[in-house]
């Protein structure tokens, strides 16, 4: 009995293991391996730094960079169309079918829903807006303030960071705009004052 365990575990534990690349088939007959996530085009790589929100609504006839990157998206999780930049018919039909394996509903338009879905994996490692505000509020410590921000993630100096409207809730209460004071938030959890956005 104890034999036949020894060659059953290494088998289940084979069967279980999660694997970080995936071997194909090159045209040539050469095996080659693939990255499980690949990279989008370089040009398109600034895209990936907008929150879902603030991606245009696509739809077709639409063209450009973000369309782009739509397209490349769909190749990534399976749904071929050519990523030349058009939202034409056949990028319509992939969009409705991706929105359909997500739950959408499947409209073919490219909206905050479906721009959430199709970025799912590169945000999920990033910096966020609620992050930015998490890092506010533990380090202000004050729970009469709010904070808001337009969910641009800015770049200066090579460090990245959130603008964010501090509002005191007791102010507005009493009538007034309630704006007490503006910070960038940045991704290393540093909070500093800034100017009013202009």
């Amino acid at each position: 009995m104890k034999k036949k365990w020894f060659a059953v575990v290494p088998l289940i534990a084979l069967s279980v293991a999660p694997l970080q690349f995936q071997s194909v088939e090159a045209s040539s007959g050469e095996v080659v391996q693939a990255e499980e996530h690949p990279e989008v085009s370089e040009e398109l790589k600034p895209l990936l730094d907008i929150a879902p929100e603030h991606q245009p609504t696509l739809e077709n006839a639409d063209s450009g960079l973000e369309v782009q990157l739509v397209q490349e998206k769909l190749n990534h999780f399976g749904l071929k169309v050519e990523a030349d930049g058009i939202f034409g018919p056949e990028t319509e039909k992939q969009v409705r079918q991706f929105q359909t394996d997500h739950d959408l509903i499947a409209d073919g338009i490219v909206g905050e829903k479906t721009w959430t879905e199709l970025l799912f994996e590169e945000r999920k490692g990033q910096f966020t807006v609620d992050d930015a505000i998490s890092l506010a509020e533990n380090k202000m410590e004050n729970e009469d303030l709010i904070f808001s921000s337009d969910g641009v993630l800015y770049e200066e100096d090579g460090k990245t960071f959130y603008s964010l409207k501090a509002s005191s809730q007791s102010l507005i209460d009493n009538g007034g705009t309630g704006t007490v004071g503006y910070y960038h938030v940045y991704s290393n959890g540093d909070v500093v004052e800034s100017e009013p956005p202009k």
